[in-house]
């Protein structure tokens, strides 16, 4: 590793496992990409701070673990169109949200309504915020999950993500058919997310909430319950067929 030093700035020269690996493309020329400053103290001895990069490097790769690198480029609170009251009510409920200490956000609607535009804007700024988060799509997810549940640690490692992991996206939860299996699976995830503390839980339904208690009252009612004040119902017209 060399050193050098500019203005009293030391900065170390690498050999950095960030400029080898290279994967979040953050090109700083104050630490020369390897996230450390080091300064002489008066007494001659190096110290060490964190460069103002990382917190731009740790949100480029919460996004990308996260599952939501393609849709965050898309979807933000900015490009959230509001034409009328209901918009704009979804719009600063969510931005809400993301400030609060509220565990649980849902919102029902018609494919293309805007809910996954919303619930991305809401993961977006969580992420910026350092928050780590995991995007569910829970037809595809759900799918994946009932097909491993006999493999025991392969199981356990990925269900247990999705009970622990600060914040959680589920995608259209319970579209399509609805077996025993998928209301056993739900009760695995979101109750034990009911019952933590500091995690958020940001859920997409086409489902009506009144058609998601009727359907599974023991995990929707907990559901609605933690989400008071953030259950929503996005206006029944369809976004992307208006080209928004």
């Amino acid at each position: 590793m060399q050193s050098c030093q500019r203005d009293g700035i030391t900065t170390t020269e690498p050999e950095s496992p960030l400029k080898a690996v290279n994967m979040d493309n953050v090109d700083c020329p104050i630490c020369k990409n390897t996230g450390l400053i080091i300064r002489i103290d008066e007494d001659g001895f190096p110290r060490g701070r964190q460069c103002e990069c990382m917190k731009k490097r740790v949100s480029l790769r919460n996004i990308e673990d996260s599952g939501l690198r393609d849709l965050v480029k898309r979807y933000s609170f900015d490009n959230y169109q509001t034409p009328g009251e209901a918009q704009k009510k979804i719009k600063q409920k969510a931005e809400m949200f993301v400030k609060s200490d509220a565990p649980f956000f849902i919102i029902s609607g018609l494919t293309g309504s805007g809910k996954t535009h919303i619930c991305t804007a809401i993961c977006k700024a969580l992420i910026e915020d350092n928050w780590k988060t995991k995007y569910m799509v829970w037809r595809t997810d759900a799918a994946h999950l009932k097909s491993i549940v006999n493999e025991g640690s392969a199981y356990e490692k990925e269900i247990n993500r999705l009970r622990n992991v600060p914040v959680l996206y589920i995608d259209d939860f319970y579209k399509g058919s609805i077996s025993e299996a998928d209301v056993n699976l739900a009760f695995t995830i979101l109750n034990d997310r009911y019952n933590g503390e500091g995690k958020k839980t940001i859920i997409s339904t086409e489902m009506p909430i009144t058609e998601l208690l009727r359907v599974d009252a023991a995990t929707c009612g907990r559901i609605v319950e933690r989400a008071r004040g953030y259950t929503l119902q996005a206006p029944n017209e369809n976004w992307r067929l208006k080209g928004g």
